[in-house]
């Protein structure tokens, strides 16, 4: 099943650099089910912004793996 999420992205000229990241909420990406809705909420994002330097853009999210380290297979005896 696809999920949406919302993309920020601060621009070159704010004060704390050029970033990109998933737009959290607990700490957790926010997730949509259908493009309609991460579009809907990315549009409420923009519309209520007080800056030039961020946008919010609905987009697909891929799966990612998990980035702890392992050290690949593991044995008992």
């Amino acid at each position: 099943m696809k999920q949406w999420g919302i993309w920020a992205k601060r621009n070159a000229a704010s004060i704390c650099g050029a970033a990109e990241a998933w737009l959290k909420s607990d700490g957790k990406p926010m997730t949509f089910d259908t493009w309609e809705e991460a579009a809907e909420k990315a549009n409420v994002l923009m519309n209520n912004i007080r800056t030039v330097n961020v946008s919010y853009f609905p987009k697909k999210m891929e799966l990612e793996l998990d980035e702890e380290p392992s050290s690949g297979m593991g044995m008992k005896l």
